[in-house]
């Protein structure tokens, strides 16, 4: 009984991971077919050959993707850097100078990322336009900024609480202050929360598509919105936007590949933590 419920398990994760997997191997299939194959019905699950050309096209001409590559690269590292010199030291606060006031400190915190984004598009396009912020990379820093601060400040509160209090203690009376504490012992002790969160800011800002589709233009457009304009009301390039999507996904592949180690370690300590 006990190989038959194992067996049982088994195919049920591999079909699981079969499910999973499938966008992105349907994907992989459409970038390498020819426009009228991405037509056909019933579909091509296959193509014939593997038209290269597809991906050609997104590096040359005038319809290359490398200026909208770069922007979203520049954006998303500025953004993670950026929130978490503002986190860390504000999840700091949180998680080691309690007052009465702390938890809802925490849930309002967090109900800001509740917030849909479309409530905010109107009143920070008219800001950012009085600014002269509006299509410009730093803009979009500043928004990815102010939009995925809430989480990150949310979560290492609850990493850096699973660290002692008394190892800062002990680090403290050999005179190190509160910000050399942090530094020097927090941090250390929480890096994997730390990366992990730093990496879950990078690919929401890879990733995002509402504000970047208002407050962007030509000069600071990103992947994501070069993405959408392959719909139009007369046709959909399937072929073009399924290669896009994986040049899109393969830096967050690269990057979950290196610090999944990282993930499942910071992820089971804040779990348990929790």
């Amino acid at each position: 009984m006990k190989t038959v419920k194992n067996t049982l398990l088994r195919i049920v994760c591999l079909g699981i991971a079969l499910f999973s997997v499938f966008p992105i191997l349907w994907a992989i299939g459409t970038s390498f077919k020819s426009y009228i194959q991405t037509q056909m019905y019933p579909p091509i699950w296959v193509p014939d050959q593997l038209r290269w050309s597809n991906y050609a096209k997104l590096f040359d001409g005038a319809g290359s993707i490398l200026p909208s590559l770069l922007n979203s690269l520049i954006i998303a590292v500025l953004t993670t850097v950026f929130v978490m010199l503002l986190a860390i030291p504000a999840a700091y606060s949180l998680a080691r100078f309690k007052t009465e006031r702390t938890q809802k400190i925490q849930f309002w915190i967090i109900s800001l990322r509740m917030m849909p984004p479309v409530a905010a598009m109107i009143p920070l396009y008219i800001l950012f336009s009085r600014l002269g912020l509006t299509n410009t990379i730093w803009g979009m820093v500043i928004v990815y900024t102010m939009v995925n601060a809430t989480f990150a400040v949310w979560l290492l509160a609850v990493f850096f609480e699973g660290v002692p209090r008394e190892v800062e203690e002990a680090a403290m009376i050999d005179g190190l202050s509160y910000f050399g504490s942090m530094i020097r012992i927090l941090l250390p002790l929480a890096a994997n929360g730390v990366l992990v969160i730093a990496a879950f800011v990078f690919i929401f800002s890879w990733n995002e598509l509402a504000f970047a589709l208002v407050l962007t233009g030509q000069g600071s457009q990103t992947l994501p919105v070069v993405l959408s304009g392959y719909a139009s009301d007369v046709s959909v390039q399937y072929q073009t936007m399924a290669a896009t999507q994986i040049v899109q996904i393969i830096p967050v592949a690269v990057l979950t590949f290196l610090i999944q180690r990282n993930i499942l370690t910071g992820l089971s300590f804040g779990a348990v933590k929790g």
